[in-house]
């Protein structure tokens, strides 16, 4: 079962609250130690014997700063794929971006958000999801309610089913949140047709995730370590911090 996962790195944000850091720069591309976030990000994606493809998943704008990106790197393995919009009024939204590059390539997906820093195993992750053959979110743990309504917060049952999942609460029931890391598989990706169709919001994915757990089995895979989602100046500072004392470490 599952000889080969494709893998999308979501890249398609025009990351306002980094302004000015990200006028002419998409957030992935950021410095981060000795090169940017998005090599730490596709560094992880390698780990995974099963990957097949990375597509990474952007807007017209930077189309051509990941194309040079690609390029400098020198991936043959790495397709960058744009959507329509130029500037943050015209997104389609991912769910409507990954739709477009799913349909036309009907496979299991990896899917990782391009601005984050992580310390799961993806290998790990994708051998229980073979386990377990259904849907699958990178769940962690934080210490913070009130950061926590910022997330989709997640419940689960004593198989690591998901019993509930909410986008966003007011009132978060579990710390544990979404760490914009899924895999899915093609019977799940697929229905993305159906929750669009239904005039559901594009943005942001785990609004399909929350759908999907409605009406079918979907599991997390918790992860301990470290999790920086890069979202404002602060926590690309602290990410920052944070990679200069690991690589100091590793040295």
């Amino acid at each position: 079962w599952v000889e080969k996962v494709r893998a999308i790195v979501l890249a398609g944000g025009y990351a306002k609250r980094l302004w000015p850091l990200t006028l002419d720069r998409p957030k992935p591309l950021l410095p981060l130690g000795d090169g940017c976030i998005l090599d730490f990000v596709i560094s992880r994606i390698r780990h995974v014997n099963e990957i097949s493809e990375i597509i990474i998943s952007t807007n017209r704008r930077f189309e051509s700063n990941f194309i040079e990106w690609v390029k400098e790197r020198g991936y043959a393995d790495i397709t960058v794929l744009p959507e329509a919009s130029t500037r943050e009024e015209e997104k389609l939204g991912p769910i409507n971006a990954v739709w477009s590059i799913v349909k036309e390539r009907p496979d299991d997906y990896l899917i990782v958000a391009g601005d984050n820093l992580f310390s799961a195993d993806l290998k790990e992750m994708v051998s229980f999801y073979k386990k377990v053959k259904a849907p699958t979110l990178a769940l962690y743990e934080i210490s913070d309610r009130e950061l926590a309504k910022q997330y989709a917060c997640v419940e689960l049952d004593e198989n690591a089913c998901i019993i509930n999942f909410e986008e966003k609460p007011s009132e978060p029931k579990s710390l544990l949140v979404s760490t914009g890391i899924y895999v899915l598989p093609w019977r799940s990706i697929s229905r993305m047709h159906e929750y669009l169709a239904e005039g559901n919001p594009p943005d942001p994915i785990g609004k399909f995730i929350e759908w999907l757990t409605r009406t079918e089995a979907v599991y997390g895979f918790k992860f301990k370590g470290y999790w920086y989602d890069i979202g404002s100046h602060e926590s690309y500072r602290s990410a920052q911090e944070a990679f200069r004392r690991m690589s100091f470490k590793n040295k």
